[in-house]
């Protein structure tokens, strides 16, 4: 099945023509570029099997591997498998140092704010097979060019498995990526998230103005500095809490109110020890100390967003 969006050099035509000498092949010409997510969606539904493959036309994806993913996927009773470029064996031919950076970068924002990606080496594949089960009665909404995080966390996939691949050099064409796809993905993943990483960072700034105020008060009111930091600190805390239980993770399941409680504390004590050690290390190093705090900021948050995700709001993760 060949998607093509109106492409200037007529793929279509010479799709069609194959189509006349070899039997099943068939051809969905939409009017204009409408994006790859999309175009796999447009696909699915003139597919007919129970497997269903997905990868690019432009032979960066060796046709040769699809043998090795249909054997894998039967051999495996796998639901999903991916071919990974960044598993023992994988690798990626011809990229600079910018594109390597970008794709590690948005691998690790995907499992940050995508906990079903998480223990995958290569969510951001473009190549991958799966069971048509997988995806029955999800209705996707595909925007940009990464189908597979939408299948893995929309779908009903719970066994994937990857399998090395080398990512070739682009033989015709020029690459679609720029500034404003990578956006687009950034988008798309939060909007696939449920907007959790955006709510946790709301709720975790409504922390903020917890524990000023109340320090604020509690000083104001004659209490120590010290007892007052801890108090308002406690608070804060259990602000962030209550408003993650009831507004970010309210669809993930918890362990009891007490339980989860403590495991927050650990999960945010974590992030704190962060932000100190890296405030004094990087303040020793030289950087301005405004600077050092706001990374040691960063880096706790995402810490705490993490552990909060996987250890105290548990979900699922696939494997």
């Amino acid at each position: 099945i060949i998607v093509d969006d109106n492409s200037p050099d007529k793929t279509w035509e010479v799709a069609e023509e194959l189509a006349k000498e070899y039997n099943g092949i068939k051809i969905v010409r939409r009017p204009g570029k409408l994006g790859l997510a999309s175009a796999v969606v447009d696909g699915l539904k003139h597919a007919d099997g129970d497997i269903i493959a997905v990868m690019d036309a432009d032979l960066q994806h060796p046709p040769e591997l699809l043998d090795t993913l249909l054997n894998t996927i039967l051999q495996s009773n796998a639901d999903v498998v991916i071919a990974s470029r960044y598993i023992e064996g994988g690798s990626v031919e011809g990229w600079s140092f910018w594109r390597r950076l970008v794709s590690k970068g948005a691998t690790f924002i995907a499992h940050i704010i995508l906990a079903e990606t998480r223990g995958i080496k290569d969510p951001m594949s473009g190549f991958f097979m799966f069971r048509r089960e997988v995806v029955e009665n999800v209705e996707f909404n595909p925007k940009g060019f990464k189908i597979l995080l939408e299948i893995l966390v929309k779908g009903n996939a719970n066994k994937v498995v990857e399998v090395p691949y080398t990512f070739r050099v682009r033989q015709h064409g020029k690459s679609k990526l720029g500034i404003k796809e990578y956006i687009n993905f950034l988008r798309y993943a939060l909007k696939l998230s449920g907007y959790k990483f955006v709510k946790f960072a709301l709720v975790g700034i409504s922390g903020i103005a917890v524990n000023m105020g109340l320090l604020a008060l509690l000083v104001t009111f004659g209490l120590d500095v010290a007892i007052a930091g801890g108090i308002a600190i406690e608070l804060s805390i259990l602000n962030n809490f209550t408003w993650n239980t009831l507004y970010t993770f309210r669809d993930r399941r918890t362990d009891g109110v007490i339980k989860s409680y403590v495991k927050y504390h650990l999960a945010v004590l974590l992030g704190a020890v962060i932000n100190w050690i890296v405030l004094v290390t990087l303040t020793r190093l030289g950087v301005f100390y405004m600077l050092a705090n706001f990374i040691g900021i960063l880096l706790g948050f995402i810490a705490n967003y993490t552990l909060s995700e996987l250890y105290v709001w548990m979900k699922k993760v696939r494997k």
